[in-house]
C-alpha cells in the first residue's frame, strides 16, 4: 500500500498539478500547536522545479504559521489527494525556505520561475527540497533489529499511500420543488465514504493477517519513533526501551535551550563576581 521514492517521478508530479488543492503541515520545535493549511490551485501557484525542489507561491491569509515554523525549523509536509475514483495520497518531506515579497530581486525571480502569473496578496514564495540527509543519519543511529524492521526504503522522500480513507467526490441528482412540475433535479456533488478500506481490513483479518501487517507496517514512524505498542511487542522489541528513545529524543530537541540557559546562567554569575569585585 505504501511506496517511497527517491525523488518525485515524473507521473505524480503530473497527477499532482491536476488536483484541486494540496496541503501544508509544520510545527514548532515547541508549543501546543500543530498546523495543517488547505491550498488552492496548485496547477497555478505550486510547481515541481526539478525531481527534488518544488516551490508555491503563498497568498497573504488570516494567519502566517507555515512561515513562522519554517524560518525556526524549516520542517514542512506537503500533501496531495485524490478526491476521484483513483485514491492516492501523496506526501512529500521538505525543508522549507522563506523568500518575501520585499525581497528583490530574488523574489521576481523565483516569481518568473514558478510561471510569472500575478497572484494578488501573494506575500511570500516557500522554496521546498524534499530532504534526505537527516533520516540517514538517524537511521544509522537504530540498531540492527530497527533497521531491518524499518527497511532503508524509509530513507527514500517522496511517499504514496493508498488514500482509500479519503471521501469519493461524486454527484447525485437531488430533488427540488421544480421537480415535480417535470423539470429535471439539480446535480450535486457530495462526499461519499469509499468501500476500499473496510475490504482491505477485511481481507486481511479474514487471513488472520492483521497483526502481521501492523507489525511490519505500524510499530516505528518515518524518524524511528516508536509507535503502535502491540506492533512493537509483536516485533520483539522493548516497550520501556520505546519509552527511552523518546525520553532521549525530547531531550536532544531542547539541547540548545539547555546550552543558552548554561550560557546566560554562567554569564550572570561573572557578571555579578565583576559587580562584587568592583564594589568591593
Amino acid at each position: 500500500m505504501v511506496q517511497f521514492y527517491p525523488s518525485i517521478p515524473p507521473h505524480l508530479s503530473e497527477w499532482a498539478l491536476t488536483l484541486p488543492l494540496f496541503f501544508t503541515a509544520s510545527a514548532p520545535l515547541s508549543g501546543s500547536h500543530v498546523n495543517i493549511s488547505p491550498k488552492g490551485l496548485p496547477a497555478s501557484t505550486f510547481r515541481i522545479l526539478s525531481p527534488n525542489l518544488a516551490a508555491y507561491i503563498d497568498a497573504t491569509g488570516s494567519g502566517s504559521e507555515t512561515i513562522a515554523h519554517v524560518y525556526e525549523n524549516r520542517r514542512v509536509t506537503i500533501m496531495f489527494c485524490s478526491f476521484g475514483a483513483a485514491p492516492r495520497i501523496m506526501r512529500l518531506f521538505c525543508w522549507g525556505k522563506v523568500v518575501e515579497w520585499d525581497q528583490q530581486p530574488e523574489f521576481g525571480a523565483w516569481v518568473e520561475r514558478l510561471g510569472g502569473k500575478r497572484v494578488e496578496g501573494a506575500r511570500a514564495i516557500l522554496v521546498l527540497d524534499v530532504w534526505k540527509s537527516i533520516l540517514r543519519r538517524r537511521v544509522k543511529a537504530m540498531t540492527r533489529s530497527e533497521r531491518e524492521l524499518m527497511s532503508v526504503i524509509y530513507l527514500d522522500k517522496v511517499q504514496t499511500s493508498c488514500g482509500f480513507g479519503v471521501p469519493l467526490l461524486s454527484s447525485s441528482a437531488s430533488p427540488s420543488p421544480s421537480a415535480a412540475n417535470g423539470e429535471s433535479a439539480a446535480v450535486v456533488p457530495e462526499l461519499k465514504d469509499r468501500e476500499t478500506l473496510g475490504h482491505w481490513a477485511s481481507k486481511l483479518v479474514a487471513k488472520d493477517d492483521l497483526r502481521r501487517y501492523q507489525k511490519d507496517s505500524n510499530a516505528y514512524s518515518l524518524d524511528g519513533l516508536p509507535a503502535l505498542r502491540v506492533a512493537i511487542r509483536d516485533s520483539g522489541h522493548s516497550i520501556l526501551g520505546g519509552r527511552i528513545k523518546s525520553w532521549r529524543t525530547r531531550i536532544s530537541v531542547q539541547r540548545e535551550a539547555l546550552s543558552m540557559g548554561i550560557l546566560v546562567g554562567a554569564s550572570l554569575v561573572l557578571l555579578i563576581q565583576w559587580v562584587l569585585r568592583v564594589v568591593g
